[in-house]
This record gives structure tokens, C-alpha cells and sequence, in this order.
């Protein structure tokens, strides 16, 4: 297994807390240049990681066309997610994009175009797809062991909308951010039911915004915020599944607080993400006839990692359950279709 040089484009939150030290964490991969507009956060982050000052840069093409860059990370906001994918698919690239892949579907149809004409590796970061109770709960569901899935209930609880002297950022931005929570938190929701359960057919959904002015970043002057706080929806999903779910910035208490409810003819699944290596079960004639709900440990194997996953990616190793760009772009369509739903009051079919 080689060696894997990886370029970060973008330093910022979600690359200082979960793809640098999880690739420091890894085997086969190492950090070898990053890119950032923030002449201060480019710094700062090159002296921790040791980076030479010549690849350190503050073009993304030119971190993708380095020579000593194999594969591409994407940290960066929402509407750079596609053009700075496309420039690493046509240099020959293997590319890692955060989530969600777009502001919209048409943008992330790029993608898959470009993709049908070079086949080059790739990777979505929906991390919760590497969770212990999430591929352990996928596993007893190929197994048919709670029978026919019914439907499920899910939530994502954040106070996010509510931190204090939080400013007008780009994620309250619609032609950055495309949505707010919907993109932010809910597709993670939505890629974990397409990956547990099965595509959405339709869906009915209102949305909203709690906090409507923030100050601006570069100023005192206020500014509107144009993406949802919250997003409740019903869903339709492939075999008579129904889907409730609930989202929002706005819950008090809930620093990060991800619930998943399956309940099927023969048994039910139920896992909270802040106890990952935790799953509750109620299988089987005793503990079903008994309502003997109870929770399980998560065995060693379906522990794995977001960053390693890639890294295995690159090295052409096969990665059970892998979330790709194609992934991302079906969660565009139902991002899109979540929206239609809230402006136009209605069901609307994928």
C-alpha cells in the first residue's frame, strides 16, 4: 500500500476537527499541502502540520495541480464544493466533498457528468455513515432480522441557531449555502435513510426561519438570514416505508443529538448517535413477546473511520458501504425537492 499525499482545500471547522487529525490517526495517508483564502488560519494550520511554505497555498488549483498531491479533500462552504471537484476529477484526482455536494441539483449534476466520461475515485463525507451503530444496525437489517421495516423517526437536535454573538456567516446564506439545516444537518438524515432503508419516493415538508437578522461578518449593519432553522418532513421511502422527521438549529439543550428510531414487523432498531458504539434492539420471539427492549455493545468489526475509508479508497482497496458523489446527488434531489415542498405547500414526488 502506497503512501497517499493528500491536499486539504480548506482549513476551517470541519477539516481542523474531523479530516486532519483523522488522517494523522490513519495508516497510508499523509497530509502534504492545504489551501486557504485565510492568510492567518493557512498559517497557522502549515506550522501545526509541519507543511513546507511552498504548499501552502491560497489558489485551490494550484494545490490540485501539485506535484506532490495524490488526492483531493473539499472543506470548503457549499457553492465551491462542485467547481473545486470538477478541477480534481479533470486533473485525474481522487476526491473526498464534504457534504452536502451542492446548492442545488442541476449544480451537482456537474459531477456526475464529468464522472460518466473519467472514472475517478471519490467520496462523500457523510460521516455518520461510519458510526459503529449505524453499520451495525445495517447489518441486522441485510439480515432481515426485525422482518419488514414499518417506518422510522428521526432527529437532529442542535441549539446552533442561538450560540452567542454568532454572525451573519455564509451557512445563512442562500446562494453559498443553498439550505440551512436542511443541508447542514439534514442530509446526513436523509443519506443514512437511503443507506439503512431505501430511496424516498416523495416527500411533504415546512421549513423556517427563527433568528431572521444576524450582524454582518465585516460590519455592525445587520443582515437577513435567507436559510431554514428548521425543517420538519414526511417522507414516502421504497416499500411502503414512512418516514418522520424532525431538524433544527433551535433545540436548547441539544448540543448534537442524533436520533434513529426503525421499526419493523418483527422487531425494532433504535440508536443515539452521541452513544455511537451503542445500539437498542428489541429482536426476536422473547424479547419482542416480553416489549424487552435493550441496548447492545457494537462488536469490533463495524468500527471504521471517514478518513481511512478514503485513504483505502485511493489505494483501490474495496470499502463496504462507501458513500460516493453519486450518493450526494441523489441527497441533492431530495434536498431540492424539500424545498419545493415547504414554498409550494404540497407533496412533492422525486
Amino acid at each position: 500500500m502506497k503512501n497517499v499525499r493528500i491536499g486539504i482545500i480548506g482549513v476551517g471547522g470541519i477539516a481542523k476537527s474531523v479530516h486532519i487529525p483523522e488522517i494523522q490517526k490513519s495508516k497510508g495517508g499523509k497530509i502534504t499541502a492545504i489551501c486557504d483564502i485565510d492568510e492567518q488560519a493557512l498559517y497557522d494550520v502549515g506550522e501545526q502540520l509541519g507543511i513546507d511554505e511552498n504548499y501552502r497555498f491560497k489558489d485551490y488549483r494550484d494545490l490540485i495541480a501539485c506535484d506532490v498531491v495524490d488526492a483531493v479533500e473539499i472543506c470548503t462552504p457549499n457553492y465551491l464544493h462542485v467547481p473545486m471537484a470538477l478541477d480534481a476529477i479533470h486533473a485525474g484526482k481522487p476526491v473526498n466533498v464534504e457534504k452536502p455536494l451542492s446548492i442545488n441539483y442541476l449544480e451537482a449534476k456537474k459531477l456526475e457528468d464529468a464522472l460518466a466520461v473519467k472514472s475517478i475515485p471519490n467520496m462523500m463525507c457523510f460521516s455518520y455513515r461510519f458510526k459503529p451503530a449505524v453499520r451495525y444496525a445495517k447489518w441486522i437489517l441485510e439480515k432481515g432480522l426485525i422482518g419488514k421495516v414499518l417506518s422510522v423517526n428521526v432527529e437532529y437536535l442542535k441549539s446552533s441557531a442561538f450560540w452567542e454573538g454568532r454572525k451573519l456567516d455564509w451557512r445563512f446564506i442562500k446562494k453559498y449555502a443553498g439550505t440551512g439545516v436542511l443541508g447542514d444537518l439534514g442530509v446526513h438524515l436523509i443519506d443514512m435513510t437511503r443507506f439503512l432503508i431505501g430511496d424516498v419516493e416523495s416527500v411533504c415538508a415546512t421549513t423556517g426561519i427563527v433568528v431572521k437578522e444576524r450582524q454582518r461578518i465585516d460590519s455592525n449593519e445587520m443582515g437577513k438570514v435567507e436559510t431554514d432553522d428548521y425543517c420538519n418532513f414526511l417522507a414516502n421511502i421504497r416499500g411502503g416505508v414512512a418516514g418522520t422527521f424532525v431538524i433544527t438549529r433551535c433545540a436548547i439543550g441539544h448540543n448534537n443529538t442524533i436520533k434513529y428510531d426503525i421499526f419493523g414487523t418483527e422487531g425494532v432498531i433504535s440508536f443515539d448517535l452521541n452513544n455511537p458504539e451503542i445500539l437498542g434492539v428489541c429482536i426476536g420471539e422473547v424479547d419482542v413477546k416480553s416489549f424487552g427492549m435493550h441496548n447492545v455493545k457494537v462488536p469490533a468489526e463495524f468500527y471504521v473511520t471517514q478518513e481511512q475509508t478514503f485513504i483505502d479508497l485511493v489505494n483501490g482497496k474495496e470499502c463496504k458501504y462507501l458513500p460516493t458523489v453519486k450518493d450526494g446527488i441523489e441527497c441533492q434531489k431530495i434536498l431540492d425537492a424539500l424545498l419545493q415542498s415547504s414554498e409550494e405547500n404540497r407533496w412533492v414526488a422525486l
